[in-house]
C-alpha cells in the first residue's frame, strides 16, 4: 500500500494527523513495516535562491547576470572530476587540463595535482567545485553552481581515500595567482588556536590586498556525546583576516527527515571562540548534508539513478565563495578583499536557534559563536533596484593615522519607496599576520561609532569599544527618512603609522522598494512549531493506541471470565 500525502498549503496539525494516520496503519497486525520515500529533487538552485531573494524559484542576481564572470575562484580540495558534466569541456580532451593557467578552456582554467589528479570515490572536491560554479556544458542543469559565470582553477590536495596532504602555504594560495581573487578551503583541523598556518593565510592577505579566503569553520559542533561544543573552529579557520563559514540548515528537499528549517544552525557546525578569544565563525551559510546530484553517467548526462549515490556534506564555505564571486563585480571596481568581506558580513542576517535534534533548540543571538553576524542574505548585502531590501554606500582602502578619526555622513533618504527599517554599518581590516600560539592576536586596533539622535552606537553588540575583532557592525533600527548618521573609524592603537581599511553601509539611500513575490522561507520557517506538533501528535496517538490496548485486554479478560462462568 501507498499513502501519498502533499504537503501544499500544509496546516500546522495537517502533518501530525498524517503521522497518527500512518501510526493506526502500522498498528494493522498484517503491516510489517513503514517506509517513508520522499519526492526527488535537485538542490544547489536552492542554495542558489535562498542566498539570493529567500523566495523559492527567485534568483534576481543571476536574472541579471550577476553570476561570476569574469572572476576566477581556487579551490583547494580533494580534487574535481573533469568529466563531470558541470566541467566537461567538449573541446578539450579528458584527463588534459593543464597545470599551467590556460584561460581559453570552458571551465576549469588549471588543474594543479599537487597530490594526484582525479577525485576520490566520494566527490568532495567535486561536489564543493561545482556548488562555487559548476554549468552543464550543453545548458541549463539539474543542479547549476551559485556563481555559474566564474571559472575555476583547481589545487588537488588530496589522494584516493580522501586524505589531504596540502603544499607549503604560499604555493597553495598562489596556485591561480594573479588571476584567482578568491581561494575556498572546505577543509581544515580540530586545532582551535592561532597557528603558523593561520598566520600565513592572514599574511597573504595582506599581502595580496585584493584576494579573499574563505575556509569552513568545520563540522564538530556536536559529537555523540555532547552538544554545542564551544571552541570547535579548527585552523586555518581561526585566521583573523579570511572568512570562516559555520552552517545553517536547509529547505525542502534538502533537508534531512527531522531536521528544522532553514532559520537554524546545523548542530554539527562548529562553534567559537577561538582559543584567543576572537568571535568565530563570521558568516553562516546553507549546507547539504545528505546527498546531491553531483555523480553522473558515463556519458556526461544526470539522472536520479546516477544522482542518488551518497556523496559528503556540503560544506557553507562553497556557497559564500560563490556569492564572493559575484560581489567582485557589482559593488566597486577592482574592489579589495576586504571590501568584499565588508559587503557579505554586513548583510547578514540573525537566525532563530541551533537545531540539536532530540536535545532541543539553542537559544543564539547577533555576535555570539554559534552564528557570527548571521547568515548570509544578499537581499540585505547590495542593491538590485526593485529586487533587493537595501542601498548600498562605501568606502573602499580608505587610510587612517594612529590615534586619529575619520568620520563619514550617511542621511536616510526613503523618497522613492525604499522600505529597510535599518542602517546597518560594518568595518573591516586587513592586517599582518600574528605571532603563533598568540593570546591576543590583533596587531592594529580600529574602533567603528556610529552617532545618531544624539547616542553613541558601539558595534557587535557591546556597550564600548571592540578590542577583539577585526570586523565591527553597527544596526540600528527605526532610521526615518531624512535622519543623518555620522560614522567614525578610530585609530585607536596601531603597530604602524597608518592602517588600511574597508567601510559600508546600507538602508535607504534614495532606492526604490523590493517589489519580489513571494515568501522568505526564513520568515515564514514555522518548523519548530511542527515539531512540537508532531511531538504532541506522536504523544497524543501513542496514548490512545495504548489505552485501546489495555481496553481490548480488558474486555477479553472479561470474556474469558464470563465464558468461564
Amino acid at each position: 500500500m501507498q499513502v501519498v500525502y502533499n504537503n501544499t498549503g500544509e496546516s500546522e496539525t495537517d502533518s501530525g494527523c498524517a503521522l497518527v494516520l500512518l501510526l493506526g496503519i502500522a498498528s494493522n497486525p498484517d503491516v510489517c513495516s513503514v517506509d517513508v520515500r520522499r519526492g526527488v529533487q535537485t538542490s544547489n538552485r536552492i542554495a542558489s535562491f535562498m542566498v539570493e531573494s529567500e523566495i523559492e524559484a527567485v534568483t534576481p542576481f543571476t536574472s541579471h547576470s550577476i553570476n561570476g564572470t569574469g572572476v576566477t575562484v581556487a579551490v583547494s580540495d580533494t580534487g574535481v572530476d573533469d568529466d563531470n558534466c558541470y566541467f566537461y569541456d567538449p573541446d578539450q580532451p579528458l584527463g588534459t587540463v593543464s597545470a599551467m593557467y590556460d584561460s581559453s578552456s570552458r571551465k576549469i582554467d588549471q588543474y594543479v595535482p599537487y597530490v594526484d589528479n582525479a577525485d576520490y570515490q566520494y566527490g568532495h572536491g567535486t561536489h564543493v567545485a561545482a556548488t562555487i560554479a559548476g554549468k552543464r556544458w550543453d545548458g541549463t542543469g539539474l543542479a547549476d553552481g551559485v556563481a555559474v559565470g566564474a571559472k575555476l582553477v583547481i589545487a588537488d590536495i588530496g589522494n584516493a581515500n580522501g586524505d589531504l596532504s596540502p603544499p607549503n602555504d604560499k604555493a597553495l594560495l598562489s596556485t591561480g595567482r594573479p588571476y584567482a581573487q578568491i581561494h575556498s578551503a572546505s577543509w581544515g583541523s580540530e586545532f582551535n588556536y592561532y597557528t603558523s598556518r593561520a598566520r600565513n593565510f592572514d599574511q597573504y592577505m595582506f599581502e595580496n590586498d585584493e584576494f579573499l579566503i574563505v575556509i569552513a569553520a568545520g563540522n564538530t559542533g556536536s559529537n555523540a556525546n555532547a552538544y554545542d561544543i564551544p571552541n570547535t573552529v579548527g585552523d586555518p579557520a581561526t585566521a583573523k583576516n579570511v572568512i570562516s563559514v559555520g552552517a545553517h540548515n536547509s529547505w525542502g528537499y534538502a533537508s534531512p527527515v527531522g531536521d528544522l528549517g532553514p532559520s537554524y544552525i546545523a548542530d554539527f557546525s562548529s562553534r567559537g571562540p577561538t582559543a584567543d578569544g576572537r568571535m568565530k565563525p563570521d558568516i553562516v551559510a546553507v549546507v547539504k548534508r545528505k546527498r546531491a546530484y553531483f555523480l553522473f553517467a558515463p556519458d556526461h548526462s544526470e539522472s536520479p539513478e546516477h544522482a542518488m549515490q551518497h556523496v559528503p556534506p556540503v560544506v557553507a564555505t562553497s556557497v559564500v565563495a560563490s556569492s564572493a564571486s559575484s560581489m567582485i563585480t557589482v559593488p566597486y571596481p577592482n574592489p579589495s578583499g576586504a571590501l568584499v568581506k565588508a559587503v557579505l558580513m554586513n548583510g547578514a542576517q540573525n537566525l532563530k536557534g541551533v537545531d540539536n535534534g532530540v536535545h532541543g533548540v539553542t537559544d543564539i543571538k547577533l555576535y555570539d559563536n554559534n552564528q557570527g553576524f548571521g547568515r548570509i542574505s544578499l537581499q540585505d548585502s547590495v542593491y538590485l533596484a526593485g529586487e533587493t531590501n537595501v542601498q548600498l554606500q562605501m568606502w573602499d582602502r580608505e587610510i587612517v593615522i594612529d590615534q586619529y578619526t575619520n568620520t563619514y555622513n550617511v542621511t536616510i533618504d526613503k523618497s522613492r519607496g525604499c522600505q529597510a527599517e535599518d542602517l546597518s554599518v560594518t568595518l573591516v581590516w586587513i592586517e599582518e599576520g600574528g605571532s603563533p600560539g598568540c593570546t591576543f592576536c590583533v596587531i592594529n586596533d580600529l574602533d567603528l561609532s556610529v552617532s545618531f539622535r544624539n547616542k553613541t552606537y558601539y558595534p557587535n553588540g557591546l556597550s564600548n569599544p571592540d578590542r577583539t575583532n577585526i570586523v565591527e557592525r553597527v544596526v540600528i533600527s527605526g532610521v526615518q527618512d531624512g535622519e543623518t548618521a555620522t560614522i567614525s573609524v578610530t585609530a585607536n592603537n596601531l603597530a604602524w603609522a597608518t592602517q588600511k581599511y574597508a567601510l559600508v553601509a546600507t538602508g535607504c539611500f534614495g532606492g526604490v522598494a523590493n517589489t519580489l513575490q513571494g515568501k522568505s522561507v526564513f520568515d515564514y520557517d514555522n518548523s519548530q512549531q511542527r515539531r512540537q506538533v508532531i511531538i504532541i501528535a506522536v504523544c497524543v496517538a501513542a496514548g490512545v493506541l495504548l489505552l485501546g490496548c489495555i481496553v481490548a485486554g480488558l474486555i477479553r479478560r472479561r470474556k474469558a471470565h464470563l465464558e468461564l462462568i
